[in-house]
């Protein structure tokens, strides 16, 4: 009974918040292209040159952990919007649990980030040769993979008393600390696929990993080290979660 009316107010909050957002549909399309405008600017180079998915996954790939990654952090900043607007205090008697805002706003995020996948897809059959349909069958199942865990690493945010400006200023911090962290040991060092210390440090690694495993790789070489990623982060996103600020926070 308690899961039904869960599911129930899972899929209320959903449709209301896709409403939100189809409702400004300018913040529609600027949320969905402004990563693909950046994807275009960091690997325009390589346009019209048939590339392997070998070479895709090794140039591309990361620059779409970023998308991922970065879209995964929306859920925490969305979150904390909901929080100083008195969202959370106000409803949390007319909600299973305040799961139910988390959820749903992971849930909205994740449609955006398909969204946007699917015309990476399109890119990429166009100036890269690819095959349309297989590559975006590999894109989704990357982000199903990956969406939980990812989400997780930014879940602490809403475990602290902050602000909503205060969130996204860590967020974009964290998000830059991880992307030329993860860039510069790609550059400087022959990382192990297998490293499950990068993994868990940097979502984008692991989006470009499980990727390698979908696409060319042996499924059984990196699905132990997936797996310690996905229990670990689960934990984290579990306990920040538990821990989760109710109540607007004032003079910060």
């Amino acid at each position: 009974m308690v899961m039904h009316k869960y599911s129930v107010q899972v899929g209320v909050y959903t449709q209301y918040f896709f409403k939100v957002i189809r409702d400004t549909p300018g913040v529609l399309i600027y949320t969905i292209c402004l990563p693909l405008v950046f994807l275009i600017m960091n690997v325009s180079s390589a346009f019209f040159k048939p590339l392997s998915l070998t070479t895709y996954t090794a140039q591309v790939v990361p620059y779409i952990g970023w998308m991922i990654f970065s879209n995964c952090l929306t859920t925490a900043s969305n979150v904390a919007i909901l929080r100083e607007q008195g969202y959370l205090k106000q409803y949390r008697t007319l909600v299973v649990s305040p799961a139910v805002f988390l959820v749903s706003q992971a849930l909205v995020s994740l449609g955006i980030i398909l969204m946007t996948l699917l015309l990476v897809a399109l890119l990429s059959a166009i100036t890269f040769k690819l095959a349309f349909l297989p590559l975006l069958g590999r894109l989704w199942l990357t982000v199903l993979l990956t969406y939980l865990p990812v989400t997780c690493f930014g879940l602490p945010l809403i475990a602290l008393a902050l602000r909503r400006k205060t969130v996204d200023m860590i967020g974009n911090a964290l998000a830059l600390i991880v992307v030329v962290g993860t860039f510069m040991l790609s550059n400087m060092l022959a990382v192990s696929a297998n490293n499950p210390l990068l993994n868990l440090v940097s979502p984008i690694y692991l989006v470009t990993n499980v990727f390698a495993m979908i696409s060319v790789g042996h499924v059984s070489h990196f699905m132990t080290t997936y797996l310690l990623s996905l229990i670990v982060l689960l934990v984290i996103g579990g306990f920040s979660y538990r821990h989760i600020k109710i109540l607007p926070t004032e003079g910060l």
